[in-house]
């Protein structure tokens, strides 16, 4: 695991150090550089594999190819047997050496060979060609710049404008989707000429031409069988998910794990105690309604596990502009400071843990996909005219009390959250399945973004960045999980979770996120991931194979940050305040400061979208202040 950055096209004498300066903390353990006259490339290093002799940049027998890696090839001792077999002769036994054997004998096809999680750059001499790519999932994130014949990459922004000429503008039109997501969807950043290459792509940089970036793995929806029986398709998951462990926990350090109360995070570490005898375990908790610090603790005396609980709490607001440092980009969920406090305790005794995401994008695990797959069956059977004089009348009527009673999150739906449902129907099967999807998920419709912006901002508000479903074939509910596949997963959960773990130094790894895994799920018919009010339906009957009853049979609880359990502690107020204040919105020029003022007194309210509002924009504003302005506040 490591930062890797570089640059080409231009001069810049001192570069590479202040990269290497600026993202130290995702490889505390050494460098590397890599100076030539067509490129120069370095990186920083977490020592996991090899410790001894994994050192980059590696090179190729005869020099000529270099290579610099952030993350882990798993399966890169089956490739170098086979890369041996074929003539090649290796020097270390890392994993990044793998790449550059596998580039001379594959080309820019050897990354789908790979099962991983990487993002790469390689520099091949002998005809000047400079390749980067980026795993399936998007688990490692890549950033790049050009400018003319001026190109230069690297794990994190911060780390791209240590150069001069890379200036650090906002993209104003990203704060619509930012407003829309509580993230903006790749390629795009907040940041002006900055991009990220996507999960799954390759880029080409030849002499005299211009980058090439190519998709080079998809999913394939099918609109049907064959279908393994249930039977075949569960035997298939459980060697497949072993499989996927065992992998995910080759290491030349101690191995640990992410446990919550949930069944994701509780199968992984049943298999990883078939492989070891001894995993330490950890999860975090806010000392309120939702708090699965019990049940995994519990979990964790059942599996046999030495487990830590970490507290998360008001003061750990006072964290927020670090993290957000560390993180680049705003990211609109308060979240990200308990992700940030776990992985900060659990990097205090290891260098790598496991976890369980990539479970519900696989089987249908969140409450909007049965929501969505509910409203679309209605929508079938009901004719226009019942829906629109019947269904939406009663639904504008009902007490937001009654309809807060179906939802699934302990905090207070409110009229906020009220007007996304009442949005969503009466808007679906107007729009495509993206718009659905987006009108269910977002804090800001159409109509309340434009009553927010300030006169003279208010054109920013568009649907023009809602992430279009690229595969239009399929059933529904494969379509529905391709969309997160193409655009939620990467910018919303994975970075999120690589940003804070990096920033301790601690690599997480995501067996779920195995390439076969996700292959195998669209393959499998739609019953065995939901089924009416059941989700994750193969899973669960794993977890009945492989878990105590009592873990097995638990209903997923939503793991979000509870603001409405603190937002009247001082540490959050005074948050708000000074980020939010009137006059300071007005400068900023993006918001109305009424608009904003009255969300702020909204607060009173405790509603789950209100004060999910004003986080992000909190976010937002810290954001700016860093990386616009270049306040030091952390």
């Amino acid at each position: 695991m490591c930062g890797i950055f570089g640059f080409t096209g231009f001069e810049a004498p001192g570069l590479l150090d202040r990269m290497a300066d600026r993202i130290r903390h995702r490889g505390p353990d050494g460098e590397g550089r890599f100076e030539h006259p067509r490129l120069s490339m370095g990186m920083v290093r977490l020592s996991i594999i090899d410790l001894e002799g994994g050192d980059q940049p590696i090179f190729s027998e005869d020099g000529q190819v270099a290579v610099v890696q952030n993350g882990e090839i798993y399966n890169y001792v089956e490739l170098a047997d086979e890369l041996r077999r074929m003539g090649h002769v290796f020097a270390t036994r890392s994993d990044t050496e793998v790449i550059v054997h596998a580039w001379e004998a594959w080309g820019p096809a050897c990354v789908e060979r790979f099962n991983g999680m990487f993002a790469l750059a390689l520099f091949d001499a002998r005809d000047g060609t400079i390749f980067l790519a980026r795993d399936r999932c998007g688990q490692k994130p890549l950033y790049w710049w050009s400018a003319g014949e001026r190109l230069a990459f690297a794990s994190e922004i911060k780390a791209l404008l240590a150069a001069s000429q890379i200036p650090a503008r906002v993209n104003v039109p990203a704060i619509d989707a930012y407003l829309g997501l509580r993230y903006v969807p790749e390629p795009a950043t907040m940041f002006e000429g900055i991009h990220t290459l996507p999960a799954a792509h390759r880029m080409l940089l030849r002499p005299g031409q211009a980058p090439k970036i190519e998709r080079y793995w998809d999913i394939r929806l099918t609109e049907g069988g064959p279908y393994p029986t249930a039977d075949e398709a569960l035997d298939r998951l459980e060697a497949g998910f072993f499989d996927a462990v065992r992998l995910a926990m080759r290491s030349d350090v101690p191995v640990g794990a992410y446990l919550s109360g949930g069944v994701d995070s509780s199968l992984v570490v049943a298999a990883m105690r078939r492989f070891s005898d001894r995993v330490s375990t950890w999860s975090i908790g806010f000392g309120s309604g939702i708090d699965e610090t019990a049940l995994a603790a519990e979990t964790a005396r059942l599996l046999g596990t030495e487990h830590h609980a970490v507290h998360c709490g008001s003061e750990d607001f006072a964290r927020l502009p670090k993290v957000i440092w560390h993180m680049d980009r705003p990211v609109g969920d308060a979240l990200i400071l308990a992700f940030d406090r776990l992985a900060a305790a659990a990097s205090g005794e290891l260098k790598v843990v496991l976890g369980g995401e990539g479970a519900d994008e696989m089987y249908g695990g969140y409450s909007f996909h049965k929501l969505i797959l509910l409203v679309d069956a209605y929508r079938r059977l009901m004719p226009d005219w019942a829906h629109e004089s019947l269904t939406m009348p009663l639904l504008r009527a009902l007490p937001v009390g009654l309809l807060d009673r179906g939802f699934v999150f302990p905090a207070y739906l409110g009229r906020r959250g009220k007007a996304r449902v009442i949005d969503f129907m009466a808007g679906y099967g107007k729009r495509d399945l993206s718009g659905s999807y987006v009108a269910l998920k977002t804090l800001w419709g159409l109509s309340e973004r434009q009553a927010l912006y300030a006169e003279g901002r208010k054109r920013l508000a568009s649907e023009a960045w809602v992430p279009p479903l690229r595969d239009g074939g399929g059933l529904l509910l494969d379509r529905l999980l391709k969309l997160q596949y193409d655009d939620w997963l990467q910018d919303w959960s994975l970075i999120r979770q690589d940003k804070n773990t990096m920033a301790h130094g601690l690599e997480l790894r995501l067996p779920f996120l195995d390439h076969r895994l996700i292959e195998a799920a669209f393959r499998l018919p739609p019953r065995l991931k939901v089924r009416g009010l059941a989700d994750k339906v193969l899973e669960r009957r794993l977890a009945r194979r492989l878990l105590p009853p009592e873990v097995a049979k638990r209903p997923k609880i939503p793991f979000f940050f509870p603001v409405e359990h603190f937002f009247a502690q001082p540490q959050f107020s005074a948050l708000v305040r000074e980020n939010l204040d009137p006059e300071r919105v007005r400068r900023r020029g993006y918001f109305d400061p009424e608009s904003v003022a009255a969300l702020v007194s909204g607060m009173q309210a405790r509603e789950f979208v209100g004060l999910k509002q004003v986080m992000s924009l909190v976010v937002l504003e810290l954001w700016h202040r860093i990386f616009i302005d270049g306040e030091r506040l952390y």
